[in-house]
């Protein structure tokens, strides 16, 4: 049996503007191992980056691109498809080409992407807060004071003030191809004119900014200036931060709620077992039971030995 069980839900589903296909929709996350600042947004690795994955577009006509944004060391994609086979296609061949050449460039070797996580969109409601989420990505790491003026290669550009993004690919040997990147717009807003639709687009950037204001005083950050970022080395790892114990939670207000609410009463459970059962272990007038042979106490177990003769 797999390590991991991919499910495709069949709750949700939406007809691509586009194609006119049923697709189900995906936010992909796919992370550089180690950390490492792999894709610093140098010129280069943006004309990289936005060329392989124009290419990718070319290659699979059937799969909706409806946002995206490449971080340092991480990638989003928002992405509709056919099936489960159909977006594990074309993630693979996008994800490959794109460590290959990414490699090639740097000059390094071996595997440099980790696994993708993927979780399915499953309302109208949750794909407009997951493409807001992706367009807000320097935003939320205060990179930038507004989506407007994010310099990673993202379809923030895009979304603002449509048209295309520019972007060639060019196989080794061969002429430069022009793969410029079309966005295909979120089904929930077909109803929507163009102009209607940078309008809600620019709303969405205007409460990210508002949103990540307060925050960034309170961290005492400020924002570094483009060219100290794009000088970084490829080798840079970000600074550790001490992430809470909750699991990452992707959905709604609601949804976080009942999940921390869930967390919280979980961990008061276990914590209550434990302090229960190291106070039976520290108890003489309790009977000791011998563990099985052949295996161990719990860690706890063996730090709190109970009072009297071995």
């Amino acid at each position: 049996m797999p390590a991991t069980l991919r499910l495709e839900l069949d709750e949700y589903r939406v007809t691509s503007l586009r194609t006119g296909l049923s697709l189900a929709l995906y936010e992909v996350t796919v992370k550089v191992g180690n950390d490492l600042f792999a894709f610093v947004p140098t010129d280069e690795r943006r004309a990289l980056v936005l060329g392989t994955l124009g290419r990718a577009r070319q290659q699979f006509p059937d799969v909706d691109l409806y946002g995206f944004h490449v971080m340092s060391n991480h990638l989003h994609l928002l992405v509709g498809a056919e099936s489960l086979e159909a977006k594990a296609a074309f993630l693979a061949w996008f994800l490959r080409e794109l460590a290959r050449r990414t490699n090639q460039q740097l000059g390094w070797t071996g595997p440099l992407l980790v696994r993708n996580h993927c979780i399915q969109i499953m309302s109208d409601a949750h794909a407009v807060q997951r493409l807001k989420y992706v367009m807000g990505q320097a935003t939320a790491q205060y990179l930038v004071r507004h989506p407007a003026d994010d310099f990673f290669p993202c379809s923030t550009p895009a979304l603002l003030h449509g048209g295309p993004i520019p972007a060639t690919f060019c196989y080794a040997g061969g002429d430069p191809i022009d793969c410029r990147i079309h966005l295909d717009r979120l089904p929930c807003l077909a109803d929507l004119s163009p102009r209607a639709h940078r309008d809600l687009m620019w709303q969405l950037a205007d409460e990210l900014a508002i949103e990540a204001r307060p925050r960034r005083k309170k961290a005492g950050r400020r924002i570094p200036q483009p060219d100290a970022i794009k000088r970084l080395p490829p080798t840079t790892r970000p600074r550790t931060r001490d992430r809470s114990p909750q699991p990452p939670v992707h959905g709604d207000a609601e949804h976080h709620a009942l999940w921390h609410e869930a967390h919280a009463a979980a961990r008061a459970a276990y914590t209550r077992a434990t302090r229960a059962f190291q106070a039976w272990h520290r108890d003489p007038t309790q009977p000791l039971l011998p563990w099985p042979a052949c295996t161990l106490p719990p860690a706890f177990a063996q730090r709190h030995l109970r009072p009297g003769p071995a």
